[in-house]
């Protein structure tokens, strides 16, 4: 999966004396790219609002803001610098200040192991390439009020045809002389702006979505792109009409999809930034980008109070990559929700530390915090749909989306809409908002006393209780009864630690499962969660044996490997140097290993025949007391094949291993995925077999 970076940048200064400037500030951005010299020319006159607040101005400004000047009324003012923070006090009468700067350009950044698997890292960076700059909103490149909601009029001029690409609406494209002038007008209260230039081949669709308003549809392509944009703008038009159905207008001037030479995948209010080779990847259109488009709703339209926890992405993640999954057919949502399960308890169980309330995640770090902000939060939102109903559920996201549009929402406006819904009452609204955002974890589940006798009256009748380990949650349950000719399936609301429920069937009764949809957030018992990537991502003191045969690719893999399974720190082995201790202690515990090891090790078989047509396999094993992976290539590559060019496909295999998290066989030819299975688990406690 590639990344997802939301910058709602209000939160930088929410603590600030806002009383200074309680009011918008209008800014007019002259911007000019100087490439040569890698760095950005910034002039901004602010309008200041009327009737004035406050005698002092109070704005935030990258540190790094070079050569500043300001100047407001013809008078020439020195600003009060405390690291982001320029305190100006403008002359009695004046009615704009203008401030004058540099920006200076850094060295695009080395992609470290894993790709583009760290949430945010570019996310402050003002950086520029021979023919290209990225500034993000978090560079505080530009000036900005207190209150995150100015408007801007940007005009950027750069040279030889490179074009800017920035939120809000586009005025257009110009030249002067040997420069291009791109011209945006920014009304909306987005936070902070991102600026990304190059020389953009520009497409543009208008677009009437449901309602009848008009958007406009754009990319901004590389010259140099393989890509059609007439995949991305079809793909994001649909995309746009489905959630101005689902929640009401797109509340942003523009969608554009943007493509970046650094491997990023980010999302901005009205654009998102990908690197070259995410834009390449066949499912994107109607994966990543489905859920950059529905941030436009929640996330940059409705904003996120930061207080309690960031829920956008939770949300955001329901409507579109869950959402997606459970339309196409519902065994498919059932299988979604089944990996996010998986996905919670491989990487949050072994790890001290990596569980967290949601009411403390802001934005991923790590891939326990997207178990937690993304995975838990999903559920929040599935069970709360079954608590009130699907009509009142899409119906409260309506009413929210509507009252909080461009304002802080948080999770207690959700309780509040919803409460009195359904089985959703006031006091089940408290108790359920309460366990979810302030515990860490989830209930621990089983079946228990499970019966089943003939009925006298005819049928059988079937008794089970549902068991919770420790304090127990409120939570909407259902049961299902496999018999002889059908099921039978009854639901009910658990709110103690047992709760017995009965069922009645017409005939013998094979099999009882408890949540047999996987529709309830729970940590799940070991013995359900296969072996997996998640599972050595989450895995403690993970060790790796490299054995005598890994070939010089794998070995060259290692180090992509292991960042991208944030396991940078294992020990690592070589089989030729193992001392008899060092044997014995690989009998347990969690172990990678790169090639097959001439000595048995208990839990590790074979696995090249599970993987036909592959040259390179990734997979997750079974065995007591944690789990022994294997990478490896294949000797039936193509042998005359360049050494290099095999190297670089072990390499590009070990780097998308990691975005196969829930998996526990994968199979790459020529670094490409051709296979992805999951060793389904044999035993749960939430299963019981009738004899």
């Amino acid at each position: 999966m590639i990344l997802r970076a939301l910058f709602l940048l209000l939160a930088l200064v929410s603590g600030a004396a806002t009383a200074l400037a309680a009011a918008p500030l209008a800014h007019s951005i002259d911007a000019v790219l100087d490439l040569p010299g890698k760095r950005l020319l910034v002039t901004d006159a602010i309008t200041l609002p009327e009737p004035r607040t406050a005698a002092e101005l109070t704005l935030t400004l990258a540190p790094s803001a070079a050569g500043l000047a300001v100047e407001a009324g013809g008078n020439v003012l020195k600003p009060a610098r405390s690291g982001e923070t320029v305190r100006v006090t403008p002359p009695k009468g004046a009615m704009a200040v203008t401030l004058r700067y540099t920006i200076a350009l850094g060295q695009p950044p080395q992609a470290g192991p894993g790709g583009t698997d760290n949430p945010g890292a570019l996310a402050d960076e003002a950086v520029a390439g021979p023919d290209w700059a990225m500034l993000m909103p978090g560079s505080l490149w530009h000036p900005a009020g207190l209150t995150g909601q100015d408007a801007y009029h940007l005009r950027v001029s750069a040279t030889g045809g490179v074009k800017a690409v920035s939120q809000g609406g586009l005025e257009g494209f110009s030249q002067e002389g040997e420069n291009t002038v791109s011209t945006w007008n920014v009304r909306k209260p987005v936070g902070r702006l991102g600026l990304c230039l190059a020389r953009y081949v520009f497409e543009e669709r208008r677009e009437t979505l449901p309602g009848g308003s008009a958007v406009a549809v754009q990319t901004f392509f590389l010259p140099e792109s393989k890509v059609s944009p007439d995949i991305y703008l079809e793909a994001a038009a649909r995309h746009l009409r489905f959630y101005s159905e689902l929640h009401g207008p797109y509340p942003l001037e523009k969608f554009a999809v943007v493509e970046n030479p650094l491997p990023t995948g980010y999302g901005f209010p009205s654009y998102t930034l990908l690197g070259s080779q995410v834009l390449a990847l066949p499912f994107i259109p109607e994966t990543s980008l489905r859920h950059e488009v529905a941030h436009g709703w929640w996330g940059n339209g409705v904003l996120v109070a930061g207080e309690s926890g960031n829920w956008c992405e939770g949300l955001t993640t329901y409507v579109a990559d869950y959402l997606a999954q459970e339309l196409a057919a519902p065994a498919e949502g059932k299988a979604y929700r089944l990996r996010t399960l998986r996905a919670f308890s491989a990487l949050t169980a072994q790890t001290p530390g990596a569980d967290m309330p949601l009411e403390r995640f802001g934005s991923r770090f790590s891939a326990a915090s997207q178990a937690v902000g993304y995975g838990k939060a999903i559920f929040v939102f599935h069970m709360l749909r079954g608590f009130t109903g699907d009509e009142a559920f899409w119906a409260g996201l309506r009413h929210i989306y509507a009252a909080k549009l461009f304002q802080p929402a948080a999770w207690e406006d959700f309780r509040e809409t919803f409460a009195g819904q359904g089985e959703f009452s006031q006091e089940r609204g408290r108790r359920f908002m309460e366990q979810w955002l302030t515990r860490t974890g989830g209930p621990v589940m089983s079946l228990d006393q499970a019966t089943s006798e003939p009925d006298p009256a005819g049928g059988w009748v079937v008794k089970a209780e549902a068991v919770q380990k420790g304090a127990p949650y409120l939570l909407r349950l259902a049961a299902q009864v496999d018999y002889e000719g059908g099921t039978q399936r009854t639901e009910f609301v658990m709110e103690g630690e047992r709760a017995g429920f009965e069922l009645r069937t017409p005939g013998k009764p094979l099999r009882l499962r408890l949540d047999p949809d996987a529709d309830c957030f729970r940590l799940l018992d070991p013995s359900e969660v296969p072996p997996s990537v998640n599972t050595v991502k989450g895995a403690r003191e993970l060790r790796v044996l490299v054995a005598a045969d890994a070939p010089q690719g794998v070995r060259a893999a290692l180090p992509v490997l292991l960042g991208g399974l944030g396991q940078t720190k294992a020990a690592v082995l070589e089989e030729e140097k193992l001392t008899p201790e060092q044997k014995r202690s690989l009998e347990s515990g969690n172990v990678l290993v790169l090639g097959m090891p001439r000595f048995p090790l208990p839990g590790l078989r074979d696995v090249m025949p599970d993987a036909p047509g592959a040259d390179t396999v990734f997979a997750a094993l079974e065995r007591e007391g944690g789990c022994v992976a294997v990478f490896q290539a294949s000797a039936r590559g193509d042998a005359g094949a360049d050494a290099q060019a095999v190297v670089q496909a072990v390499v590009q295999a070990a780097n998308k291993v990691t975005h196969y998290g829930s998996f526990g066989l994968l199979g790459f030819a020529g670094g490409r995925n051709v296979l992805k299975a999951t060793l389904e688990p044999r035993r749960t406690p939430m299963l019981r077999e009738f004899d």
